[in-house]
């Protein structure tokens, strides 16, 4: 094959994506090596742990000139020669030997160009200064996809050799991010044209519950800390840095720069989280869509001084010399909570006996919460890498698996389990 470089060869990247598999739910984790191909095609990606994998094979072509002629070029293809994730066939790593015949080819697409014109808030159009980014949405792979374009003509952004499919583009005034924009884009297989005003962000506000009472009526319990992140797993340029709000004496807080997908959360001196909701609808723990010129001010928060402490023994597989690593996973009986970050996690290691304790956060954890009275359930699964295992589809695979246990405030709770043979 013959590509634009002018050296006759097509240098494919090739990229290993882990499948961890928990009880037959199937999760994507990225394993960080990759390969370029040979000029026979060929690769090899060396100390790939043993496991479960999808292979990848990616083309960037060369930024190119302005071009009006058509051109094709390939979709991110993976093992075997499948453009969806729902028809890619995973690869068999085996401890200490060479796994072969994973063939690839490319399939080809139309590319196309996709141009943006680009104002601030003033209707000013952006400069070079500016930054934008079009990120593909890949469920398996999606890092070789963010894409910048070159500089701007006319105040006009053009995004070459663009492969079709569903993006999301992020338009920023300056790395300081006084104003952006964030906007799903569909890419189909014409050039596309797009008019985008960035903004400064919306304002969110609302009000703090303590059992029920106002925050500013309640004594001993501390500042309300209020925050608004991009959703867990996010690549590509920031599109919000919003700060925290700080309550002091009141019950109302107040958020700003708040623009795309973002996920709402709170922290307490002294008490629990148990929601956090936008019209009686709940939102904890769920992105919510904003486009960044709304005034929010329905949101209301609430906190429980009641508490719940559970300490955890852990009997591992193995021998008591050999320390196992495992996954500890904490999560409230009830589904319908699991949004709302009624789910816990940690990592320990089990041997007979080792001991975790789930009253606290974990130090290398995200998310972990005091925990709200109630009924939940507990497992102990071999360490998969999964960071962040909040996931519905994991909870349900675990969920009869997991050993139930109920929370009563001010009596500490004590539970032996062991390491969970999970069946797939």
């Amino acid at each position: 094959m013959v590509d634009e470089n002018g050296d006759g060869l097509l240098r494919v990247e090739v990229h290993p994506v882990r499948r961890i598999n928990i009880a037959g739910y199937t999760k994507i984790a990225p394993s960080g090596r990759s390969a370029m191909t040979d000029d026979r095609g060929r690769f090899r990606i060396f100390n790939v742990p043993p496991g479960d994998y999808y292979v990848v094979a990616t083309y960037k072509p060369p930024r190119l000139d302005i071009n009006p002629v058509p051109r094709a070029g390939y979709a991110n293809t993976y093992h075997r020669n499948a453009v969806t994730t729902d028809d890619a066939r995973p690869v068999v790593v085996r401890p200490g030997r060479t796994t072969e015949r994973v063939d690839v080819t490319l399939t080809t697409r139309q590319l196309v160009r996709v141009s943006v014109r680009a104002v601030n808030s003033r209707g000013v159009p952006l400069d070079k200064e500016a930054r934008l980014s079009l990120h593909k949405r890949d469920p398996l792979y999606s890092e070789t996809s963010l894409r910048f374009p070159g500089l701007p003509k006319d105040g006009t952004f053009v995004f070459d050799d663009i492969v079709p499919g569903e993006y999301a583009l992020i338009v920023a005034t300056s790395s300081r991010l006084e104003e952006a924009a964030y906007v799903h884009v569909t890419v189909a297989d014409r050039d596309l044209s797009l008019n985008v005003q960035t903004n400064t962000g919306a304002r969110v506000s609302g009000r703090v519950l303590v059992d029920g009472v106002p925050l500013s009526a309640v004594a001993g319990v501390g500042g309300v800390s209020v925050f608004a992140h991009q959703p867990w797993g996010y690549t590509g340029l920031t599109y919000a840095e919003v700060p925290r709000a700080e309550t002091h004496g009141t019950d109302r807080f107040e958020l700003i720069g708040l623009r795309g997908p973002m996920v709402f959360d709170a922290s307490i001196g002294v008490g629990t989280l148990v929601s956090i909701k936008r019209a009686g609808q709940i939102i904890a723990g769920r992105a919510v869509d904003v486009i960044g010129t709304e005034t929010i001010d329905d949101i209301v928060i609430e906190f429980t001084k009641e508490s719940a402490r559970l300490d955890v023994t852990i009997t591992g597989t193995g021998a008591a010399e050999d320390p196992e690593p495992v996954l500890l996973v904490f999560f409230s009986d009830d589904p319908s909570l699991w949004p709302q970050g009624y789910v816990q996690y940690t990592r320990a290691t089990a041997s007979s006996p080792s001991a975790a304790e789930l009253g606290k956060p974990a130090p290398d954890s995200q998310g972990t919460r005091y925990s709200v009275p109630g009924r939940y359930r507990i497992i102990a699964i071999h360490d998969p890498d999964i960071t962040i295992p909040e996931e519905t589809g994991i909870l349900e695979k675990l969920r009869p698996f997991a050993t139930p246990v109920t929370l009563v405030a001010g009596q500490p709770a004590k539970i032996s389990i062991s390491v969970a043979k999970l069946v797939r």
